[in-house]
């Protein structure tokens, strides 16, 4: 089959990553490239080989071109929708990062031409790919837990926290990222526990908090409000009745990158963490009637995990990908963050099906 041709929207940090990871793919060739800052289109452009007629100033004209079969979006919260949009109507295959969208009134006007239109998309939902994730998602469809009761995730990091005099970024801007550590972060656990549990979450109750409330611009020095949430925590039921208890931090010390999960089954408890994502750990009752649990380290080999990637190819092929976050989960999932925002505004428990008359 012909060479696919990707087109790069945004080449910030991330950006860079599926570059690299696309390069693997045989068949894949990233042949345009979109963003504000000349200099980065230029940049890459020049290290890539791509020729300036398909090096972009603007999104819609990266998706307007004929010569790409597949658009990545890697850009800030405040242009996903359009896009999306922007792709729908061209009929172009899209992996797009989360959230969905900057808001859910956003997300209910993709989600309407989508239906009209569906096109090949994948919601780039991460830590699916991770290998104990997978593997998890496979013990717990195996019925080694039992039925799950309740479950704990959580996701924090540190690079927020006061010691890290972090200035202010897009991800403090309200206008561009909608919420803060809840729709960074949190849409992760959110999608990660609905995943593992094949169920959704149906009603929550959540507490919002800013713990830096004024960050200083990293040129001007000027201090500015910061209005989304550095801390979010809420509790769910899940359609099924089990209930997760959620917490995510920017402003946790000595967590890095610290995103896990933990069921709690009938025939046990497992824990996945990214701090080993090629490791489970499985805590269970002993056989033969003894009143004692042993806990397993369960090994798990890297090629356990999901290629995006070489999904994303397929995709575009016109062959079926499973496992990845679809239109529709992206949207359930940006109701379940509406939700948590709602709730924590209330102080009161929020149906996640009140939120809109469309079906889920």
């Amino acid at each position: 089959m012909n060479e696919i041709r990707i087109g790069m929207i945004g080449l910030g940090g991330m950006a860079r990553w599926h570059i690299e990871q696309f390069g693997k793919v045989p068949g894949v060739r990233i042949t345009a490239l979109c963003d504000v800052s000349a200099e980065a289109v230029q940049e890459l452009g020049d290290k890539l080989g791509i020729s300036p007629e398909h090096r972009y100033d603007s999104y819609e004209a990266l998706i307007a071109d004929g010569e790409v079969d597949g658009v990545v979006s890697v850009t800030p919260n405040n242009t996903h929708a359009a896009i999306l949009k922007g792709c729908i109507a061209a009929g172009k295959p899209l992996f797009a990062e989360k959230p969905l969208t900057r808001t859910f009134e956003e997300a209910e006007e993709v989600l309407e031409l989508y239906r009209h239109n569906p096109i090949p998309l994948m919601i780039n939902f991460s830590y699916r790919n991770g290998a104990a994730f997978q593997h998890a998602r496979k013990f717990i469809q195996a019925g080694r837990l039992g039925k799950i009761n309740h479950l704990f995730v959580q996701y924090l990091q540190e690079w927020g926290a006061p010691p890290s005099n972090t200035p202010y970024v897009w991800r403090f801007d309200e206008k561009v990222t909608g919420t803060g550590t809840l729709g960074d972060l949190g849409s992760h656990m959110i999608d990660l526990s609905q995943y593992l549990l094949g169920d959704r979450i149906s009603e929550l109750q959540a507490m919002l908090k800013t713990i830096v409330p004024e960050r200083s611009d990293p040129l001007t020095g000027q201090p500015y409000d910061v209005l989304v949430d550095d801390f979010a925590c809420f509790n769910a039921r899940f359609n099924e009745g089990a209930i997760g208890v959620f917490q995510t931090s920017r402003n946790a010390i000595g967590s890095g990158n610290q995103h896990e999960v933990t069921l709690y089954g009938d025939q046990g408890t497992l824990h996945i963490s990214t701090l080993n994502d090629q490791q489970l750990i499985w805590t269970h009752p002993k056989e033969n009637g003894v009143k004692e649990t042993i806990t397993e380290l369960i090994a798990v080999p890297p090629e356990e995990g999901l290629n995006p990637w070489q999904s994303f190819r397929e995709l575009i092929r016109g062959n079926t990908v499973s496992e990845f976050a679809s239109l529709e989960e992206g949207f359930n999932n940006q109701a379940v963050l509406e939700a948590v925002v709602r709730a924590s505004q209330s102080g009161g428990i929020v149906s996640v099906a009140s939120l809109s008359a469309k079906p889920q």
